[in-house]
């Protein structure tokens, strides 16, 4: 059930959203109940913070863009007949001392706009809203921003928006969420992937790396082992460098005194905040010796030992007086994921629950799905104890990522579900290794989560709409209807979509004549491009469509017709690989794309990777290109 605070905030995010649709314009001429952008000078303070001063320059530059004009800024000392206020000026009456960082208002006369907010960002992001919905700029990539054009452009007075983050923590990591520009303007804060300089507010650092710091950033192996073996987790009667042992006083000390180190060197006292990931390693080779087991018992779960060992060291950290602005973050993640009882995080420590065993074409709150009905006890359970619950989700097929991964219907309710349950940040992990893999629709998703995090409750199908449109151009609304269709048939009462997809069982059910449709979706889609760049996207992305059909030997793959048919397809399909730069087929080791011509042109497409690179198919490859040029002759021989 939503609960009251929700509805309100449902409510206030849809009444804006109203408010603009009914009352946007680029009006030619002046009307009535509406602002005259191209007669209005920018203000600012006499001195405006960093913050506000780039928020005035970005306005400047957008609404310069918009109308061909040159707008002035000038300050709050002057005055004109019509004023935009940014930041904290004497137009401004918002009292923002107490308001979460981020948070800004928009309110709009025939004569004024003040837009003003709280912390190092409510500003910009009332800027970035004000051009993004009352101006008609979206960033719906990092090289794809829409500015319209208008000599004349007007916005409604009467607006009076308030807007609270959702999330104090948003991030994402595909090419576009590493652009400091495309992050600023949808609202991301996180900065694992990215720099934002004191101007653009700062992202929220991770201070030594983000996750399995343990064993791989502090108290390492490679160190410490061979003098002090009892560090390290007891497994079987054997000491293994693989974990730490949590309840060592010299590993304490050791991780306090790394930690302090780091932050001398890192520590960013002008930054809101600043995060160290005290984390376990990548494995589940926690510690069994007696005195770990015992607290494990205790509480009921391993995650009450790394959470009294976090605790620990932030409590050593913080009786130092010289780091207000840190905190500290922690996994629930595969061992540690069910909650402990009997204690507590800190206020300061943040525990990042991880859904790596999830469904993903499931909603987590299915309770047909069992996977996510486990999840969702330890999501109820963590939120009940923890004051700074933040959420690791996953948004891809580590292990096929070219081919289709339709998610799509899941990842609106997913963040709703978050928000509902109190979690105050997310990390939504895409295919990270983007551009190196691009040939599905991951800067899709990362917009639309981008957007989510700003507002779980937006009209998802017009973002996804907007977003097809800008980047594929006319023919958008034909991929729409693709991801609609393949959406469909993501997952069943029994099939589920988890973090590795096998290609040959993915979108089960797709009937022949579905499939002829989505072959005609895409080909109607190249036709109405009126670009080459929206061509080269359209293709790009119809990668992974002729990924699937390769896997599952359908239409052009198909081994109903002469050999060389498919085999050209295959052949194709592995050029327009190359020439569209995909390098890797998944996250794994060794899942580069190979460059052996007999596996491509024979084998199934999981295969084209390095990870089978084996000397025999380099010695057999010429001749099997002499095949396939017989094959080839022998095709245009019967139908010449």
């Amino acid at each position: 059930m939503i609960s009251i605070k929700t509805f309100k905030k449902i409510i206030s995010v849809t009444a804006a959203l109203s408010l603009t649709a009914s009352c946007f314009t680029l009006a030619a001429s002046a009307k009535e109940n509406v602002f005259d952008v191209t007669q209005a000078v920018i203000v600012t303070d006499e001195s405006p913070t960093v913050q506000e001063s780039y928020a005035a320059e970005r306005l400047k530059y957008y609404l310069d863009k918009i109308t061909g004009g040159d707008i002035k800024i000038i300050t709050d000392s002057d005055g004109a007949e019509y004023e935009i206020s940014v930041g904290a000026t004497d137009r401004s009456e918002n009292d923002f001392s107490s308001a979460a960082d981020g948070s800004y208002t928009i309110t709009s006369t025939e004569t004024d706009i003040i837009i003003h907010g709280a912390g190092n960002k409510g500003t910009i992001n009332g800027v970035y809203a004000f051009l993004e919905k009352y101006c008609g700029c979206h960033w719906y990539e990092k090289d794809v921003i829409v500015t319209p054009e208008s000599s004349a452009l007007t916005v409604p007075a009467g607006i009076d928006e308030e807007y609270t983050p959702f999330f104090e923590y948003s991030e994402t990591d595909t090419t576009s969420a590493r652009d400091p520009e495309f992050s600023v303007a949808n609202g991301l804060t996180g900065g694992i992937y990215k720099k934002l300089t004191a101007e653009q507010g700062y992202a929220v650092e991770y201070l030594g790396g983000s996750s399995h710091t343990l064993v791989n950033r502090y108290c390492k192996p490679s160190v410490y082992f061979d003098e002090h073996p009892e560090y390290f987790a007891l497994r079987d009667g054997v000491r293994t460098g693989t974990q730490l042992c949590l309840t060592n006083e010299d590993v304490k000390d050791t991780v306090t005194k790394e930690v302090l180190e780091l932050l001398e060197e890192k520590h960013n006292p002008a930054a809101t905040e600043q995060i160290l990931s005290i984390t376990q390693a990548d494995n589940g080779e926690y510690c069994q010796c007696e005195s770990c087991a015992a607290l494990d018992s205790t509480y009921g779960s391993p995650a009450g030992t790394m959470l009294a060992f976090v605790n620990e060291i932030a409590g050593r950290i913080k009786a130092t007086g010289k780091y207000d602005n840190i905190v500290f973050d922690t996994f629930a993640y595969q061992y540690t994921r069910t909650a402990p009882t009997g204690i507590v995080p800190r206020d300061d420590v943040i525990v990042r629950l991880c859904s790596i065993e999830c469904c993903f074409g499931h909603t987590l709150d299915d309770p047909k799905c069992d996977a996510n009905t486990t999840f969702m006890q330890d999501l109820e359970d963590w939120s009940k104890i923890c004051n700074r619950l933040y959420i690791w989700n996953y948004n891809l097929n580590c292990d096929e990522s070219v081919n289709i991964y339709a998610n799509f219907g899941t990842l609106q309710r997913n963040t709703q579900i978050f928000y509902e349950h109190n979690v105050k940040g997310i990390y939504q992990q895409g295919v990270f290794y983007i551009a190196e893999c691009d040939g599905e629709f991951g800067e899709m998703k990362n917009y639309l989560l981008t957007k989510l995090m700003q507002n779980p409750y937006l009209d998802f199908e017009a973002e996804m709409l907007g977003y097809a449109q800008a980047v594929y151009g006319p023919g958008g609304k034909y991929i729409k209807e693709f991801i609609d269709i393949v959406t469909d048939h993501a997952v069943t009462s029994t099939k589920h979509l988890y973090l590795e997809e096998d290609s040959r069982f993915s979108l089960p059910g797709m009937m022949p004549w579905e499939i002829s449709r989505c072959d005609e979706l895409w080909e109607l889609a190249k036709e109405q491009a009126e670009t080459e760049e929206q061509l080269n996207r359209i293709l790009r992305s119809e990668l992974c469509w002729r990924y699937w059909k390769c896997s599952n030997m359908r239409s052009e793959f198909s081994r109903l017709q002469h050999p060389y048919l498919w085999m050209k397809a295959n052949k194709d399909l592995y050029n327009d690989f190359v020439k569209f730069g995909v390098t890797r087929m998944g996250e794994r080791v060794n899942h580069e794309l190979s460059s052996n011509d007999l596996r491509h042109l024979t084998r199934r497409i999981y295969t084209w990777i390095t990870l089978y690179d084996e000397p025999i198919w380099d010695a057999i490859n010429p001749y099997a290109l002499k095949f396939y040029e017989l094959l080839e002759k022998s095709y245009n021989f019967l139908h010449s």
